[in-house]
């Protein structure tokens, strides 16, 4: 099977002598780049090259094709969303076993997934401000047509931006973009994020990491009243 690679040709050649015979997970560790890293169903790590860290992600090849042209509609349109760099299909292991394509994103200076915000105490302010960035980025994604299917904290990134986050969509697998969405879309997207961000806050809540004065299905419940 040949290698194949779906990126610009500058890509191509900065990427072009990593271990791609080799499932993800066993890469050698010289390859890596320690950072912190979300809930992925899927084998995820980061490299560095030069002075780019990029995001590396095991998948079906589907998939990642599907989720690499949505990424780049995304960034087309301006939403805030990881760059899509490239997909690398053809992989064998050297005794000729398939392996799984790899979707190359280029990793989002200084975000942050969300436990990594919660390393220390979080307070309720500061959980506000984080529900509040990821409901602008989902309004920005309605606006645009792009019904998300998986809102949630795990599938953000955050930055910091003054007093407030501003939200970066990181996994765009289940998205499906159309010319406008219906309300039936919509609300979906919204009670997926509630479910979700529910969830997650309670997880936090039960390893300790959440003010104890936040409410965790409360607070999701606000998210349809801020997104109106």
């Amino acid at each position: 099977m040949e290698l194949r690679f779906r990126a610009s040709p500058a890509e191509q050649h900065t990427l072009l002598d990593l271990p791609w015979d080799m499932p993800l997970a066993e890469w050698p560790e010289w390859y890596l780049v320690a950072l912190p890293q979300g809930i992925s169903r899927h084998v995820v790590r980061f490299i560095r090259l030069g002075n780019r860290i990029y995001a590396l992600k095991e998948v079906v090849e589907s998939f990642a094709n599907r989720e690499y042209q949505l990424l780049r509609d995304l960034e087309r349109l301006a939403i805030p969303a990881v760059e899509p760099v490239g997909v690398i299909t053809g992989r064998e292991a050297y005794d000729g076993t398939p392996l799984d394509p790899i979707l190359v994103t280029r990793h989002l200076q200084f975000s942050l997934p969300y436990r990594a915000l919660f390393a220390r105490m979080m307070k309720r302010e500061t959980v506000d401000r984080l529900i509040d960035a990821l409901v602008v980025l989902i309004v920005r994604l309605h606006l645009a047509g792009f019904y998300w299917g998986d809102c949630s904290l795990s599938n953000t990134l955050f930055r910091r931006d003054a007093g407030a986050f501003a939200a970066y969509l990181v996994d765009a697998e289940t998205g499906e973009l159309h010319r406008k969405l219906t309300d039936g879309q919509r609300s979906h997207d919204l009670d997926n994020a509630r479910i979700n961000i529910a969830g997650e806050l309670m997880d936090l809540q039960g390893s300790g990491f959440l003010d104890d004065t936040v409410d965790a299905v409360a607070t999701s419940d606000q998210v349809g009243e801020r997104y109106e």
